[in-house]
């Protein structure tokens, strides 16, 4: 980075206008620093700030045309050629343009602050074969916007950047993220506006015109809807005490309170105990939690999707927030959340509710509960016994992977409610 700034120092425009263009086209350049430091020497009277937005701009519009082209002349073929080994067939491709030139111009805009996007983005604008002139359009704005935001932060901050450099680039990317992320979900409520809009009507109408018909369903998905606003609210206040080191007396506490478990013949129970969340353990689980599923006859592809959302679902939690919390902050606890336990307590609270939805005996159901909080209880203490985890990150990840399981949770009883009330109505009609 220092050499770059030096070339940067030494030639100005050029460098910046060739630095853009290659990280527009894939090679992984700091380009948001770079930028930045051109505000500096903006600010400084060492270059121009106008003169500077333009060659920044000219070097990511021409990284970003190359790689649409590259996109278009290159990637059609190969699509073609090994797209069916991918399961990316013609009539695959075909909706995915489709989708993609209805949608993917807004994406465009902000692709640029999400780290890792832009290069796709280009990419497979000239895969789907978006017309040049729409690309064009919104990449070109995406640049400039993004290209002027870091520069005129530099320059407004001035001679302060550095003192304040890399807080506003963790809440650039943040926002950024959060941007994209909300503009996937209104894409994605669009495009299902009509099932939304219907859906809304049968829940609306069932609640509140018809209160006494499915009242175990809705007091079920009430009580589940609750309990999840509940786990949100202590995942929020964790996150608050994990920020503000207030979690010391806590970690202190669960210590001497297994301090029972210094004798060496806890060592061989608490391996065995550990290894629950094994890939192999938890693989037998995920194998059971799917014959249940199957054994009950009842809305098994629902089931097994929400099953598998889950699974995926942690994946992506775990490894996102825990990216995202030593991205932000460099001072917390290097496994908060801890991910094993996100893993354990995802996919075996899944098993436990399928049993647990599937059976109406309430003496079985009381055991499976207390069987569920002890083998919590028993992992919670041999992760702090054998690894050395810190009981805050073993207790975050339980709370982390709740909030995840009970919204997979409320969705799954929301999506089966729907299908019931839809079956009624067919029912009705027919009549």
């Amino acid at each position: 980075m220092t050499a770059l700034f030096h070339l940067l120092n030494e030639y100005g425009y050029i460098v910046l206008f060739v630095s853009l263009m290659l990280q527009l086209i894939i090679v992984p350049i700091p380009s948001e620093a770079l930028l930045s430091y051109v505000g500096v020497l903006a600010f400084q009277g060492k270059m121009n700030l106008i003169l500077s937005l333009l060659s920044a701009g000219a070097g990511g519009i021409t990284g970003a045309s190359i790689s649409y082209w590259a996109g278009y002349k290159l990637g059609v073929p190969f699509i073609q050629k090994y797209g069916r080994y991918l399961h990316m067939g013609p009539e695959k491709m075909a909706k995915m343009e489709v989708w993609y030139k209805k949608y993917g111009k807004v994406l465009l805009l902000i692709s640029y602050i999400i780290p890792g996007i832009c290069h796709i983005a280009s990419i497979l604008s000239g895969i789907i074969k978006l017309p040049y002139r729409s690309f064009a359009i919104f990449s070109y704005i995406g640049v400039f916007l993004w290209a002027g935001l870091y520069i005129f932060l530099g320059y407004l901050l001035g001679p302060k950047w550095d003192q304040y450099q890399s807080e506003i680039e963790k809440w650039l990317v943040l926002g950024g993220i959060v941007l994209g992320i909300g503009v996937i979900a209104f894409i994605v409520i669009k495009a299902n506006r009509q099932y939304v809009k219907e859906s809304i009507i049968l829940i609306f109408q069932a609640t509140f015109k018809r209160f006494g018909s499915f009242f175990k369903t809705k007091i079920l998905i009430l009580e589940i809807l609750v309990f999840f606003a509940i786990l949100i609210a202590l995942m929020v206040r964790m996150i608050q005490a994990i920020i503000n080191h207030q979690f010391g007396q806590f970690n202190t506490f669960c210590l001497n309170a297994m301090s029972f478990l210094s004798s060496p013949g806890w060592h061989g129970i608490m391996n065995t105990v550990y290894a629950l969340s094994s890939v192999k353990v938890l693989s037998a689980i995920s194998v059971l939690t799917v014959l249940v599923i199957a054994l009950n006859k009842k809305n098994i592809l629902l089931e097994l999707l929400f099953f598998a959302c889950t699974i995926v679902g942690t994946l992506l939690f775990s490894f996102g927030i825990h990216w995202l919390f030593h991205f932000l902050f460099s001072d917390i606890s290097a496994q908060f959340p801890d991910a094993p336990s996100m893993f354990f307590v995802s996919i075996l609270s899944f098993f436990f509710i399928m049993l647990i939805r599937h059976y109406r005996n309430y003496q079985v159901i009381f055991f499976l509960m207390l069987g569920y909080l002890f083998m919590l209880t028993a992992y919670f203490i041999s992760g702090v016994y054998l690894v050395h985890a810190e009981p805050s990150d073993m207790m975050a990840g339980y709370v982390f992977s709740a909030v995840w399981v009970s919204g997979m949770l409320f969705a799954l009883e929301t999506f089966r409610f729907i299908s019931l009330l839809k079956r009624e109505l067919n029912h009705s009609s027919e009549q």
